[in-house]
């Protein structure tokens, strides 16, 4: 496996933040322990585990990896990342069983997680060093390049209908809606704080459908800055980018301060609330 490896990563760049290097110091600190830990709260996070189907790798799993690493691991060659990946996986796969032997009231229990061929420590590393070559980008500030615009069209493209699956058209008609904000709030006669409501409650909306959708995570935080509604509305639209799988929400404190959280929890409950709330009484206020 060490000749595939080093096969696999010679012409891998040198970083300071990537987790896949070609060569590594004999005086370098590579936490194993915490490596597994960081691979097993990721894996923890990605239903395909529990559900044992094959991974689809996205940006946003290597951003969580990439900064765990960083701030918690230090630099580890390819070998040691591919067995601390697949260690970190089996621990998060005996989780789902656990799990589910707590679950199961009234049942024979589980006496052994099933075998897994996947991810193979091979398997792994190759799939992270792609995913470090096609992700990198994600880091960068530069939401202006052609590239990053290819990326957004690819995006929408992954929401096209199958099967009646309603997705790409209603992100189409959310960017209507936003392209229609940023062209109203350029007269002076539009309320800009009223508008930049709807933006934030758009932004979420569409926040939601790039992140189950998208292979890449900075696609929100991009169509928030060519669309200028960091100026428009004072979004900081780098609070946009996910850095977890689980950010699979946008929120907003006070309806300015944009905020990643999980759905589940108490905190959208709110937020939904509050957005009902609003365009509730929102409406009431044009009647009358």
């Amino acid at each position: 496996m060490r000749a595939v490896l080093l096969l696999l990563f010679n012409l891998l760049p040198l970083s300071s933040s990537f987790i896949i290097r070609s060569f590594v110091p004999s005086n370098a600190k590579c936490n194993s322990t915490v490596a597994v830990s960081c691979f097993a709260e990721l894996f923890g996070m990605i239903s395909e585990v529990c559900q044992q189907r094959e991974i689809s790798f996205r940006c946003v799993h290597y951003t969580f990896l990439d900064e765990c690493f960083e701030a918690r691991v230090g630099k580890c060659d390819a070998g040691s990342v591919a067995r601390v990946g697949a260690i970190g996986y089996k621990q998060a796969l005996s989780s789902c069983h656990s799990s589910k032997k707590q679950k199961a009231e009234g049942t024979l229990p589980i006496l052994g997680a099933p075998a897994q061929s996947f991810p193979s420590p091979v398997q792994l590393i190759s799939a992270l060093g792609y995913l470090q070559t096609q992700c990198s980008l994600s880091r960068s500030k530069n939401c202006s390049s052609d590239h990053v615009h290819n990326i957004m069209a690819q995006c929408e493209e992954q929401m096209k209908p199958l099967a009646g699956y309603p997705q790409y058209d209603r992100h189409r008609l959310l960017r209507i809606k936003m392209d229609t904000s940023k062209k109203l709030l350029m007269y002076d006669e539009t309320d800009k704080e009223r508008e930049c409501l709807v933006v934030r409650s758009t932004l979420s909306e569409m926040y939601s459908l790039h992140h189950a959708n998208c292979y890449h995570s900075l696609v929100t935080r991009c169509l928030c800055e060519r669309l200028r509604f960091d100026v428009q509305c004072g979004i900081n639209c780098d609070q946009l980018e996910p850095t977890s799988p689980d950010q699979d929400t946008l929120a907003w404190d006070e309806w300015k301060e944009a905020r990643l959280v999980h759905g589940n929890g108490s905190n959208f409950k709110q937020f939904a609330a509050t957005l009902s709330t609003l365009f509730a009484l929102s409406a009431l206020a044009l009647l009358f």
